[in-house]
């Protein structure tokens, strides 16, 4: 039985449906801001998740001390509590753990900003001597630069890229085929750190840690010339641009410099056993010092994470240049003399804009410390060495990694392009190899193998001897070598066919 109140067609009306203005239906602009709320809560639940996973599995890799007693010292060195109430030894060492990837997530967050590189400019006044030195170096690379534009546009519409590429190729056969040791030497009682050919090939310079500077001849091998250069280990030596003949010198002119780790570089005239000028201002060990390819100013690197352009004439300092966060060690010159490239022991490499005196170009790329930098004689490249066994070839025009040479199993301690044409690039590394790349095709062309402890460095020299291609190269064990394409040729080669 069924009771009903009412009558019958009110029953009849409400069973048909509830009345059209009861119902409210949600508009679209409604439903699309729930679901995009919807949708930023899941993203950061998403990313608190992963940040979670990350910072866990951080902790869990992290070293942390095991005794309670380092465990509190740490703490201190953190400035946190040492000790909270209720807590443990295992809860405590969990809150260090917690707290070192914490540290550990900043200092990484901060590496990343500071590779990416800040665009915020700050400028320090100058010295009018360095004005005065910015406008002469502006005077004389803007004229080299455009006689090299023209000679490159006379090269190419001489000569067929085709053409030039087999030229290039057929040289680096014959290097392949007849390049060997032709003379070793020991040059010191303690390691060599770096080697170097003088402008006219006359000579080959080599630095110590016993701090001895010694000059080669070439290509006989034969010491002329021993001083006794700093108290400390040399770690860098560098020809003036202008440096021509053999000892005896005559005149009391700046024909080389040398870098030490007591923070000074000496400026000398080989014609005297003292240095013709001391450049002191480094507060760490100088790494590198190139001489500037107009012969007035000096480039030298160090540890006190600084690069300084000195004047030769009047031994003072015209520039302290701060902008790495690690200690400064590669360094290069641009052959026009415009630009300047420094590297750190961060990975980061810098192109500064000698002229106006800014940082136009950050590479960064490489993963660990970056030792060695070099221009193509062309202008158009610059080729970096690092730590992480690899070379890498930027193009200045394109701002960006051309190639990524992965060429020794071991650091990389000094890359060198061939001086005059830039046919070849040279690389040194702690392998115990030197490698001779095609600069065409950025293939290995020869692994000269030889010496017995890591090698230091590497030199092309500027001109060949008789046709055939020299290369010098010094190493821990203490040994220098000259490589040569002279006299092991069977039969002997006309190297003169192949240039």
């Amino acid at each position: 039985k069924h009771i009903h109140y009412g009558g019958l067609g009110d029953a009849f009306t409400n069973a048909a449906g509830p009345k059209s203005d009861n119902i409210k239906m949600p508009g679209l602009e409604s439903v699309v801001d729930q679901a995009t709320e919807d949708m930023n809560r899941a993203r950061q639940q998403h990313e608190d998740a992963v940040r979670a996973f990350e910072q866990k599995a951080a902790q869990r890799q992290m070293a942390v001390p095991t005794g309670d007693a380092q465990v509190k010292a740490k703490l201190r060195e953190f400035g946190e509590p040492a000790c909270i109430f209720g807590e443990g030894p295992y809860e405590r060492r969990d809150r260090l753990r917690t707290i070192m990837a914490g540290r550990s997530t900043e200092s990484q967050h901060t590496k990343r900003q500071e590779v990416a590189g800040d665009e915020d400019l700050f400028y320090t006044e100058g010295l009018e001597e360095l004005l005065e030195a910015r406008v002469k170096i502006a005077e004389w690379s803007i004229p080299r630069a455009n006689q090299r534009l023209i000679k490159e546009r006379k090269a190419r519409a001489a000569e067929d890229p085709l053409e030039y590429e087999e030229r290039i190729d057929r040289f680096c056969t014959f290097l392949q085929k007849s390049m060997v040791a032709e003379v070793s030497q020991v040059g010191d009682e303690r390691p060599l750190t770096q080697g170097k050919f003088s402008p006219d090939a006359q000579l080959y310079c080599t630095s110590s840690w016993s701090g001895f500077i010694k000059l080669w001849k070439v290509p006989s091998c034969e010491p002329t010339l021993t001083i006794r250069g700093h108290e400390d280990r040399c770690h860098s030596i560098a020809w003036h641009p202008t440096c021509k003949g053999a000892p005896p010198f005559e005149g009391k002119t700046v024909r080389l410099a040398s870098a030490s780790a007591d923070s000074r570089v000496n400026l000398w005239c080989l014609t005297e056993s003292q240095p013709l000028a001391v450049l002191e201002g480094h507060e760490d060990r100088v790494n590198r010092v190139v001489f500037h390819p107009m012969g007035e100013h000096v480039l030298t690197t160090s540890h006190d994470m600084s690069w300084r352009l000195w004047d030769i004439e009047t031994s003072s300092e015209l520039l302290l240049q701060e902008g790495h966060s690690r200690p400064t060690y590669g360094a290069a010159v641009h052959p026009d003399g415009s630009l300047a490239a420094t590297s750190d022991l961060g990975g980061v490499v810098r192109v500064w804009d000698l002229r106006s005196g800014k940082s136009i170009m950050p590479l960064a790329g490489h993963g660990k410390q970056v030792l060695s930098v070099d221009f193509h004689p062309r202008g158009s490249l610059l080729a970096t060495a690092a730590d992480d066994h690899s070379v890498r070839i930027w193009d200045m025009r394109k701002r960006r990694c051309l190639h990524n040479l992965l060429g020794h199993n071991k650091l990389i301690s000094e890359v060198s392009f061939e001086r005059g044409e830039g046919r070849l690039m040279l690389t040194a590394s702690y392998d115990g190899t030197v490698k001779i790349w095609s600069t065409t095709d950025w293939r290995c062309v020869k692994v000269l193998i030889g010496h017995e402890g890591r090698v230091m460095g590497a030199d092309h020299i500027p001109s060949s001897i008789n046709g055939h291609h020299y290369i010098g190269s010094v190493a821990f064990d203490r040994t220098l070598k000259f490589w040569s394409t002279q006299g092991k040729a069977e039969p002997p080669v006309d190297a003169t066919s192949f240039m």
